[in-house]
């Protein structure tokens, strides 16, 4: 078993070749020789490192022979007290402390060479076999730092008692130590393997009168526990005095279990803490922290010590004058696995269960120590981790560079979930209005960010997000980013952003030689290169302007969100199909017919954006005919203009007469009134609508009820896209206003007019419904 930590040491300054102490004190060869004898039974143990520490620190080692002996040369040392420790190597797993009597030492001893008095130590060590043992040493602890010393003197007359586990009931056995501080407890006593036993220290009765200082035995205290090496600090609890402890099988010896004593003197200290939980408060299960770098200043900052905390966070400052006190923390060179941890916030609860120093200085209050105020032991200090935060953006990405831009907005209302290192989900949020999302407070641990793709609000619903890039995390297949570790050294992540884009807006089709002039894109058909179209915004401006391609195609790609008209010049149409006409629009199946407008050459508004991506507009082109046509609409007002609210007649049999009566060209009006007679002779004719189904309607101007009068076509112009014919009452109510005024009788011209007006519209439904199902 190791017995120090030198003992290590040394056992690498020899694995490194050096022949020199570890630490070198002033020579002094008024010391004695010092031989140090291991064995088993009575049969030297050849290989054990054994160290010997002066007072100062300074120590010399060596390794004991076959003989198992080893002469330790002492003139590098200095003070002739010296402790002495044997370390048991790992590769003799068989060989263990042995029980100590009168003739063997335990592996830890504390011998005087001084005045040249050479002493000759035998230690024993033994197997798992043999009586069982539990004690060591009671000592008082001059420089009360929790750690025997070779100068430090033994304390006898101490009372231990050994109790059982719990700590109640009678003693089983009661010792009191001896000269040199020494106490054992074994078979005789009732110790018996595989058992639990609580070890009751008391120094009430003890002699202070030869020791330093000779304090009274009322302002004695228990030293600081758990300073150092199992075997060289103190055990017991300084509250009580008290500590337990488990014996192992048959054989085993525990030399291990010391008590420290200081007294008279003024001290400060107590703990450094894990805060885990942040709340400035020493909770169960929150460990103590080593290592921390703690210096002692006086109220005014003149520095009086320095020191670092022991293995389980404690820490001291002893043998101090009257005087004024502050206690700082380092926190700039913490250990590593603490490194990012800063103080706990001040004064959270009871003093000695909280954090003592200011985050803000590093230092505590002053704390005044005075001849009826000899301790301060509230001086604790609480490191916490920082928060850990993940917080990024989720924008449009409206160039689709992967980066967001100036310009380029937030998407508000995206869920985010956060998930575990497992995949389970461990938070949700959403985006706020500047497309911001921040999960805070998570605890250390691998986590990834998962953007619902599925319900993104309803501005941004079919929007993907873009190429996976150092810039936006998240895979487009997924909506995942890869998992990231927060924790010591990485306490924040604000790169997991999701840039998402709007699928690409189109808006084209065909423009195509309609030649059989049905208003059909025909597959023997083909479509003019060279076209000109361009596309117009909402409020009539130009958006972007392109050419059909060699078979008549055309589009326009990358427009924003919006409603547009896709529109082409007639008279700019290039060879060869220059003087061609529009096609007659909306002749059949959607994606095959024409959508543009006759005389404008505008197809209707087309919308895109959020679920709706791709415009459809054909465009066809027919060679040049004589063509007449344009509305039969119900003139409400007779006023000869078709206004809002007045309906075109549909399904109207339309036939164009030559001066014979002869019929030229027949059509019907479509659902709108609209009507086209293409591909017509030259000459002049009338325009004659069957209103047979319509008797109380007629043309407005017109002398025959269904016919308009002479109208001219062609050669020049071939076309006439104007030709509206309004249909009125065939027999208008007449009603004199003075009869009506002066009697107050009769019925008002107004509900006359009202009933014309609903008769009419009554018939008109009748026509309409009538002619649903019939072909133009």
């Amino acid at each position: 078993m190791a017995r120090h930590v030198l003992a290590a040491l040394v056992c690498a300054a020899a694995v490194l070749g050096l022949s020199t102490p570890l630490l070198v004190a002033t020579a002094d060869d008024t010391d004695g020789p010092l031989t140090v004898r291991v064995v088993r039974g009575e049969t030297g143990v050849g290989g054990i490192l054994v160290v010997a520490t002066d007072p100062s620190g300074a120590s010399v080692s060596g390794v004991t022979g076959p003989d198992g002996s080893v002469q330790l040369a002492t003139t590098p040392l200095s003070g002739g007290k010296y402790r002495v420790d044997a370390a048991i190597p790992a590769s003799m797993p068989d060989v263990k402390p042995a029980v100590e009597d009168q003739s063997r030492a335990s592996l830890t001893e504390f011998v005087d060479v001084g005045g040249g008095k050479a002493v000759t130590l035998t230690m024993g060590v033994g197997g798992m076999d043999g009586p069982v043992q539990l004690g060591d040493r009671t000592w008082f602890d001059t420089d009360g730092d929790g750690i025997q010393d070779g100068d430090e003197p033994p304390l006898p007359g101490v009372r231990v008692q050994l109790l059982g586990c719990d700590g109640g009931g009678a003693p089983l056995a009661e010792k009191t130590t001896d000269r040199a501080g020494r106490y054992l407890f074994g078979p005789a006593e009732g110790l018996q393997p595989h058992s639990c036993y609580t070890l009751k220290f008391d120094f009430s009765g003890v002699d202070t009168g030869p020791l330093p200082g000779s304090p009274p035995v009322e302002g004695l205290k228990w030293t600081v526990p758990h300073a150092g090496d199992q075997s060289l600090d103190s055990d017991v609890d300084p509250a009580d005095g008290s500590v337990r402890v488990a014996i192992g099988p048959p054989g085993a010896v525990d030399h291990t279990v010391d008590a420290g004593v200081v007294g008279g003197l003024n001290r400060v200290g107590d703990l450094v803490w894990a805060d885990s939980n942040r709340n400035g408060l020493q909770d169960p299960g929150e460990p103590g922290i080593a290592d921390v770098g703690v210096r002692l200043q006086k109220a005014d900052g003149t520095p009086v010590a320095g020191t670092s905390t022991g293995p389980h966070g404690q820490y001291q400052f002893s043998h101090l004058p009257d005087g004024s006190y502050q206690v700082c923390f380092d926190t700039a060179k913490l250990p590593p696995q603490y490194g990012d941890y800063q103080l706990t916030r001040q004064r959270a609860g009871s003093p000695g269960q909280d954090s003592a120093p200011d985050p803000a200085t590093g230092c505590t209050a002053p704390t005044e120590l005075k001849p009826d105020r000899t301790q301060d032991l509230t001086m604790d200090a609480g490191l916490a981790p920082p928060v850990n935060r993940i917080a990024a953006l989720v924008w449009q990405d409206v160039d689709g560079d992967g980066r967001p831009g100036a310009i380029e907005p937030g998407i508000a209302g995206v869920p985010v979930k956060l998930r575990a290192e497992d995949g389970t989900q461990f938070a949700m949020t959403t985006t706020g209005p500047d497309g911001k999302y921040a999960f805070d407070d998570l605890p250390s641990g691998a986590f990834a960010v998962c953007f619902d793709l599925a319900n993104l609000p309803p501005s941004a619903a079919d929007f993907t997000p873009v190429e996976k890039s150092a810039v936006s995390g998240a895979d487009p297949a997924t909506g995942c980013t890869s998992a990231v570790t927060l924790g010591l050294g990485k306490r924040e992540d604000t790169a997991l952003n999701a840039g998402l884009a709007a699928p690409v807006n189109r808006i084209g089709e065909r423009v195509w030689a309609d030649t059989n002039r049905n208003g059909i894109a025909d597959d023997t058909e083909s479509g003019p290169s060279g076209v000109p179209v361009k596309l117009l915004r909402a409020d009539g401006g130009e958006e972007a302007t392109t050419t059909t391609g060699a078979d008549g195609q055309f589009r326009f790609t990358g427009i924003p969100d919006g409603t547009y008209q896709v529109c082409v010049d007639r008279g700019a149409l290039p060879a060869p199909v220059a003087g061609y006409q529009f096609t007659r629009p909306r002749a059949g199946e959607s994606t095959k017919d024409s959508d543009v407008d006759l005389v404008s050459g505008c197809a209707p508004p087309v919308v895109v954006g959020v679920g709706h991506r791709d415009g459809s507009v054909g465009v066809g082109l027919a060679p040049a005919r004589n063509r007449l046509g344009d509305l039969l609409w119900l003139d409400r007002n007779g006023n000869g203009e078709p206004d809002a609210g007045e309906p075109g007649a549909a399904g109207v049999a339309v036939t164009m007469k030559d001066a014979e009566g002869r019929p030229v060209a027949v059509t019907r009006t479509a659902a709108d009134g609209s009507y086209l007679l293409d591909d017509l002779p030259d000459g002049s004719f009338r325009v004659c609508f069957d209103l047979t189904d319509l008797p109380d309607l007629r043309l407005v101007g017109s002398d025959e009820p269904g016919c308009s009068g002479p109208v001219d076509v062609g050669p020049k112009p071939r076309e006439d896209l104007s030709a509206r014919f309004g249909l009125v009452s065939g027999t208008p109510a007449v009603v004199p206003a003075a009869q009506e005024s002066v009697s107050g009788g009769g019925f008002p011209v107004g509900w006359v007019l009202f009933g014309v007006v609903a008769a009419i519209g009554l018939v008109v439904g009748v026509r309409w419904w009538k002619a649903a199902g019939q072909e133009p």
